[in-house]
């Protein structure tokens, strides 16, 4: 859109006659006049024209701060001209006399109420730059937006934002767009609204103009999943310049926030202000975005990589495993992980509530979903597990929080990498595994089958995938360490092995322990051995396996029958804090 603020492109007889006498006064020396300016493009044009008295050849022309001098923007005054000003400027049959100088908005914000001076340059000897005509007779005009956020009024289901915003001095609506976290550039963007309700006297004032709408009254939907990523963001709204101008924040941005406590986690604890949907004794499936599990569920050419077992609204079952520790000096340099913490992972099996559930899933690449099946028989299977025997151990995260650690033969379940290669009989009914592991699949076979009485099977991987997925989790350990980010950064910053590859024997080490249990060693010649035994397999139950998913079918557990598509979504009220670790 064009507005013009003042006048422009024409020359009144009477400013045109004053130019004339103007011209006269020196020969050597620039001439010109202001004619005005308005605003095109985001830009303020200052318009007129210059020139060399007698010269048809144009001359440069600066819009300059009448108080510093400083330099807004600068062109040739090369446009077309009509024949009045080639007989101002003595110049018969010139046609490009004109200027149209495009001073940028944020420079023209800063020069408000200022008068509006041109200088020009000349081509010829002693090149003297002076101020044209007619200076002071324009100002840059005040059309900066301005505005305030009244309120954030919260009903339960939206929240509405309220205040005003206008382009000082236009008697037009402007829109108006919120952000949360912080202003454009720095919070996320929200919603888009305009400012076109009416508007009381004050506000009329505030804007410069006698009538005109500028009130707004923003409706934003706000319940339990909105609260998960607005609660207790800050709010952020700019005003939209109609002229192209800066878009600044109104008045009182940052001064409300929405109701409650958005979703957040700290190392291995969560806090949720909502609770999900996933059902009681549904299964909870999640494809992690990076770590060791990753690439060996690839290798395998399979997609899910943990499942859990939810507990409604109480939180989940499931089987997981934080990073060890290092190993003390100088045992790190050749085993890089303490061999007793990645051997028997920990937590391993646990019951945990949605904030720690919640920690646990960051990172994930894809939303969660859930597949349910018989209500009654998957009910059952929660129901066993949720008052199996138990241990409570304190969290390492935070020792305010305790973990209940599940039981199985008496003893608490760790998490065991070798189950990847050897489910053994946990799936059975007299269970038992090396480790008293578990990973979270199996766990889940093994939970199945004591609460529903329904065994699953297990599957056997054929050579081919097992080779394949070792070197993935080799490469994947191994390259993770020689990236140097979070704990191999740790890791690599407080050992010095100038006579070994660490990161090659965190990856032998790693791949060793899930490829034959021999978690203590770097002697790559185990899981070698493993990759290069044409006649090596692997047996287990893999996430996969559980959802009915191809290879395996529908009809491997209770939870395959349901094919449907449930994303997880944290959608009913209910403020949950917690640990995974």
């Amino acid at each position: 859109m064009r507005v013009r603020s003042v006048l422009a492109r024409g020359i009144a007889l009477g400013s045109l006659a004053a130019a004339m006498l103007y011209a006269r006064a020196g020969h050597a020396v620039p001439m010109g006049w202001v004619d005005g300016g308005y605003w095109s493009n985001g830009q303020f044009v200052v318009v007129g024209w210059a020139c060399d008295p007698g010269s048809a050849r144009s001359v440069w022309v600066a819009a300059t701060d009448p108080r510093s001098g400083q330099v807004l923007a600068s062109t040739m005054a090369n446009a077309w001209s009509e024949p009045a000003v080639a007989n101002a400027c003595r110049a018969p049959g010139a046609t490009n006399l004109r200027f149209n100088i495009p001073v940028p908005a944020i420079k023209e914000e800063s020069v408000v109420g200022q008068v509006i001076q041109v200088k020009a340059t000349s081509n010829f000897w002693p090149w003297l730059t002076v101020v044209i005509g007619n200076p002071g007779m324009f100002s840059y005009p005040d059309n900066v937006i301005r505005g305030f956020i009244d309120g954030a009024r919260w009903d339960g289901n939206q929240v509405v934002l309220t205040g005003w915003s206008c382009a000082r001095g236009i008697a037009q609506s402007v829109g108006v767009h919120v952000y949360v976290g912080g202003s454009a550039g720095i919070g996320s963007f929200l919603i888009a609204s305009n400012a076109n309700l009416e508007s009381e006297q004050a506000v009329l004032n505030a804007c410069g103009v006698t009538s005109g709408a500028y009130r707004y009254s923003i409706p934003v939907p706000f319940g339990p999943a909105e609260m998960m990523w607005l609660g207790g963001q800050k709010i952020y709204v700019h005003g939209l310049s109609p002229v192209g101008g800066t878009n600044p924040l109104l008045a009182n941005s940052g001064a409300f926030a929405f109701p409650g406590q958005r979703a957040s986690f700290s190392g291995g604890c969560g806090y949720v202000p909502a609770v999900w949907n996933a059902p009681y004794g549904s299964v909870v499936l999640s494809r992690s975005n990076g770590g060791p599990i990753r690439p060996v569920i690839v290798a395998i050419g399979e997609y899910y990589t943990h499942s859990m077992l939810s507990l409604g609204t109480s939180g989940i079952v499931h089987a997981e495993m934080k990073t060890p520790a290092q190993s003390s000096w100088p045992t790190v340099c050749s085993r890089p992980l303490d061999a007793n913490q990645l051997q028997y992972g920990y937590p391993g099996v646990e019951q945990i509530n949605l904030g720690g559930a919640y920690a646990d899933l960051q990172g994930e690449e894809i939303t969660p979903v859930y597949q349910w099946g018989d209500a009654g028989t998957t009910a059952a299977v929660a129901n066993w597990i949720s008052t199996a025997p138990e241990i409570a151990a304190q969290s390492q995260s935070d020792g305010v929080v305790w973990l209940p650690r599940k039981l199985r033969n008496g003893s608490p379940i760790s998490y065991s990498l070798y189950q990847y290669r050897n489910i053994e009989q946990t799936n059975e009914l007299s269970s038992n595994s090396a480790n008293n592991g578990m990973v979270c699949s199996t766990f889940l076979s093994w939970a199945h089958l004591q609460g529903a009485s329904v065994h699953v099977s297990a599957y056997t991987y054929d050579h081919v995938r097992i080779a394949n997925a070792a070197n993935a989790l080799f490469n994947a350990v191994q390259n993770a360490c020689n990236s140097g980010v979070g704990f191999w950064a740790g890791l690599l910053r407080s050992v010095s092995c100038p006579f070994y590859n660490v990161c090659e024997n965190a990856g032998d080490q790693v791949t060793n322990c899930m490829a034959a249990n021999a978690c203590a060693t770097n002697d790559n010649n185990i899981w070698h051995g493993v990759r290069d035994d044409p006649n090596a397999t692997a047996t287990s139950i893999s996430p996969d396996r559980l959802a009915g998913l191809p290879p395996h079918g529908v009809g491997t557990s209770v939870w395959s029958y349901d094919q449907g598509y449930h994303p997880i979504a944290w959608n009913a009220p209910g403020a949950q804090y917690g640990c995974w670790y």
